[in-house]
């Protein structure tokens, strides 16, 4: 009995020493930022920490990593950890199999943005890589997993209010918001489609012009029955927002600006342009899936705070509208 109490306190002591070692916090003077690669292993997951946030008994971590990776299966997370002079090497051994010190940001990806924008947003709020991002949505294999008609992701990535790892990897964040437009279209537009005549590239197309134009997702509708009309009567678009586009400008367009050649200047070509020329929102997609029906040909802005249109149906009547327009502005 004697020799059982001895081993019992013994046992008990080590348990307490370990318990006091774990509760140590690490030796940082501020925020340590650390990358595990994927596919590392739990020792030299650990030894990065250590070089960067001073582990008071790395060992005793490597240690307990191992069996912890044996028994249960698991392996380490990865991606950017972020660690703070009040954590202990316990918080660093639970973050490694949880991921839970990996900052995350909430990022809003208006509606209407392209695939360029997209990336100056996340190399500003994400910090990861914009060209890496920008590669992704150009990558043809990229654009044959997901259907994407043209020769990029543009049109194919849903617009929302997304929460990333810090750092994340951008092909990540290109899957994720791939994936999200895929969901919205298959619950909200796929059953529409077909009353249409239209493929979904085309949709897609259309919308993106009709988000270009508008904000006001009350208008959208009414846009998008404007430009069928044009199309079925075989007019030209000449939709100021497709030649912006192709020509990479966002100022407000010139009349040369209407004679230079591309496949995106909707005054020189009839029909739709070869793609989408942004990311267009739900509303945009409803809209050019069932447009409204009217016998509007024509539309310019009000010119006034509202950011809405007046429409005609005849030329006369648009010059009209455009005289209202010049002189309100």
């Amino acid at each position: 009995m004697r020799w059982l109490r001895i081993i019992a306190v013994a046992f008990f002591l080590l348990a307490a020493a370990t318990w006091w070692l774990f509760t140590r916090p690490i030796t940082i003077a501020s925020d340590g930022f650390v990358f595990i690669s994927p596919s590392t292993t739990v020792v030299h997951a650990v030894d990065s920490v250590n070089a960067h946030c001073e582990l008071t008994s790395p060992w005793l971590v490597k240690i307990t990593a191992r069996i912890v990776a044996r028994v249960t299966s698991r392996t380490v997370q990865a991606g950017w950890y972020k660690f703070n002079p009040t954590h202990t090497q316990l918080d660093v051994l639970r973050a490694l199999f949880s991921g839970d010190k990996r900052p995350t940001v909430r990022v809003t990806i208006p509606e209407g943005s392209t695939y360029r924008t997209i990336a100056s947003i996340l190399a500003r709020d994400v910090q990861c890589d914009s060209a890496a991002f920008v590669r992704w949505c150009e990558s043809d294999s990229i654009c044959t997993v997901y259907g994407a008609s043209e020769a990029s992701m543009e049109g194919y990535l849903k617009p929302d209010t997304y929460e990333f790892f810090w750092r994340t990897d951008p092909s990540r964040i290109g899957d994720r918001m791939a994936q999200a437009f895929q969901t919205m279209w298959r619950n909200e537009c796929e059953g529409r489609l077909k009353q249409t005549g239209y493929t979904r590239h085309e949709i897609v197309t259309l919308a993106s012009i009709v988000q270009a134009e508008t904000g006001a997702n009350a208008e959208m509708p009414r846009i998008a029955g404007v430009y069928l009309n044009r199309l079925s009567l075989g007019m030209r678009l000449e939709a100021d927002p497709t030649v912006q586009y192709g020509l990479g400008i966002k100022r407000r367009l010139l009349y040369s600006d209407l004679n230079k050649p591309h496949a995106y200047n909707t005054y020189a070509h009839t029909g739709l342009p070869p793609g989408p020329i942004n990311n267009p929102g739900l509303s945009a997609l409803l809209a050019s899936l069932e447009p409204e029906s009217h016998n509007y040909i024509f539309f310019v802005a009000r010119g006034d705070e509202s950011g809405l249109h007046n429409f005609a149906r005849t030329g006369a009547e648009h010059a009209l509208n455009v005289k209202r327009y010049r002189a309100t502005r």
